[in-house]
């Protein structure tokens, strides 16, 4: 009896454990099924999920991520005062071992007193911030020389000075930023939310993201668009407050791009920075981004008198070897202002001498938009810019480029002075040659003249004392302007001034019974024509003034063998 009492518990035990293996084979059986149906319909993947990082695994990777993606360039700082040391420090005690660039320019204003860096390096922390001077040594291969070449990372950081990192945050969020392009199209449009996707690592980020900083001023407009006018010299800045039509970031800011699209650039790191840059990157065709949020500020730099006015010294002598280099001389400014107010000594246009700084334009769109245009060139104590002229093409003409503005300024005020000493004593004029052409066809001086051509009569010769005067040797007048007579001819000119060439050619001409004819020069403009076109003087708009000129324009430019393109004349007979 007891042996079938164990053999009925045995029993049990095994059936107990039959029914516990049909369970769990039949759970199993359908999880497993759910599972792959999931997969089959594209809801998950077969392979295991990763194990579940601890929070210092998390920054540990955040951290390498960063430091394989952007390297921090510290560039356009004044060593006489700076705040490197600290916002360096700064960063690293965020994110150790990341590599950073220090590019000093080469001069004695800048690089003078020299930086000395130390770290503390802490276990596992390396030393990763490099100095770089870009001062030319002839010891050096063009690799060192090279700032490009000590950056191994996809992209750039270009931070201005005195700046505090709380956290790496903002350094995800802008790279993230960079790293994928929105989603155009219908399917996008239809998304509340704006569809991003990642860009290729291969291809190059042809835009920039533009973080601001925390103490930018709200008055002032940060943005502003740019309009270059490589061949006629010019260009045009306009205040905004679109951020999505940002040209040039006009205050405090740091700068993420491409390092291959700063490769493409002629020269990246050339002073004043960030203006040289924004230059080129507009000629690249860059876009840029203005990040939503802000670095925060480090140490106030150039408190002082003495510091701010050095510093601004500097800037000077850069936007104005900046103009010189781009061969831009004509700025034109189209800013938000009150009309009338006179411009504070700090925010002075003229002050500046074409200094771009934050106080470039009111925040306030409200006020009118006041157009200012200002010349960089040539002047009454310099040469003009036109040079000498071979062949009658100046040496701009074979760059594809227009007369200079500066030039064509002196020509126009040299030819109202010629026009008014005329009118005011008497003398029988008119307008020739190519600015009659000009005036015929546009009312307006051509923009590749370099000169304008004033026939007289020489019987009038003796009613301007200017005239009279320079006949035997060349006289400065009480405007400044240089009369003088020419030495391959009996012609004269007047001049801007004497070292500034500009000027006006006054061609005499004897009127011989029904002939006229030039009186003592030369060349192609001194062609005999008939005196009816003289008998009588008609008139035509040049320079918003009438100015006197021969009737039957047209047949007068046939019969000298200048062709006009336009028939429509703004003449009174």
């Amino acid at each position: 009896m007891k042996v079938l009492r164990l053999r009925m518990a045995k029993l049990m035990l095994l059936g107990v454990l039959l029914v516990n293996l049909i369970f769990l084979y039949y759970t199993w059986n359908t999880l497993l099924w759910r599972r792959i149906s999931r997969v089959l319909a594209g809801g998950e993947e077969l392979e295991p999920k990763a194990p579940k990082l601890t929070p210092k695994e998390k920054v540990r990777n955040a951290n390498k991520h960063i430091r394989k993606s952007i390297t921090i360039v510290f560039y356009g700082h004044y060593n006489f005062e700076q705040d490197l040391r600290a916002s360096i420090d700064s960063i690293l005690d965020v994110i150790p071992n990341m590599p950073i660039l220090v590019l000093q320019e080469g001069g004695t204003e800048y690089a003078y007193p020299p930086l000395n860096y130390e770290r503390n390096l802490t276990a596992g922390e390396d030393q990763t911030v490099t100095f770089l001077s870009l001062a030319f040594d002839v010891r050096r291969t063009r690799q060192d020389l090279d700032p490009l070449a000590a950056i191994h990372t996809k992209y750039a950081l270009l931070m201005p000075d005195s700046v505090r990192l709380n956290s790496k945050n903002l350094l995800q969020k802008i790279l993230r930023e960079i790293n994928t392009i929105g989603v155009a199209g219908a399917q996008a449009q239809a998304q509340p939310k704006e569809q991003r996707v990642a860009v290729p690592p291969e291809e190059m980020v042809r835009r920039m993201v533009l973080v601001p900083f925390a103490g930018n001023l709200k008055s002032y407009s940060s943005c502003a668009r740019m309009r270059m006018d490589l061949p006629n010299w010019t260009l045009e800045i306009v205040a905004t407050n679109d951020s999505r039509r940002c040209d040039l970031f006009l205050q405090k800011h740091a700068i993420l791009l491409d390092v291959a699209a700063l490769a493409a650039m002629p020269e990246p790191f050339c002073l004043p920075f960030p203006e040289m840059l924004y230059m080129q990157a507009k000629i690249a065709n860059l876009s840029t981004t203005v990040f939503p949020h802000a670095f925060q500020e480090g140490r106030r730099l150039f408190a002082s008198f003495h510091t701010k006015q050095r510093r601004m010294d500097l800037r000077r002598r850069q936007f104005k070897e900046m103009y010189k280099r781009l061969q831009i001389k004509r700025i034109v400014r189209r800013a938000y202002t009150l009309l009338g107010k006179p411009p504070s000594r700090e925010n002075s246009w003229q002050l500046h001498q074409g200094v771009l700084d934050a106080q470039f334009s009111s925040s306030n769109v409200s006020l009118p938009l006041v157009t200012d245009i200002d010349l960089f060139g040539c002047e009454r104590t310099t040469k003009s810019c036109i040079g000498t002229v071979y062949n009658n093409r100046p040496f701009y003409s074979y760059l594809d480029k227009h007369t200079p503005p500066c030039c064509l300024d002196k020509l126009r005020k040299t030819f109202n002075h010629v026009l008014e000493e005329f009118e005011n004593v008497g003398i029988r004029y008119w307008l020739d040659n190519n600015a009659l052409k000009s005036a015929v066809e546009t009312n307006a001086i051509s923009p590749d003249a370099y000169d304008i051509d004033i026939s007289f009569n020489v019987q009038d010769l003796e009613r301007s004392n200017a005239m009279k005067k320079s006949q035997s040797k060349p006289y400065v007048d009480n405007e400044g302007f240089y009369w003088i007579k020419a030495t391959d001819g009996h012609y004269f000119r007047v001049q801007f001034s004497k070292p500034n060439q500009v000027g006006v050619n006054l061609l005499p001409y004897e009127i011989k019974g029904a002939e006229v004819r030039a009186s003592g020069f030369f060349g192609w403009k001194a062609s005999t024509f008939a005196a009816d076109f003289l008998h009588p003087m008609s008139t035509v708009l040049f320079l918003g003034k009438s100015v006197m000129c021969p009737n039957n324009v047209l047949e007068y430019l046939e019969a000298k063998h200048i062709k006009v393109q336009s028939q429509d004349l703004a003449m009174d007979d």
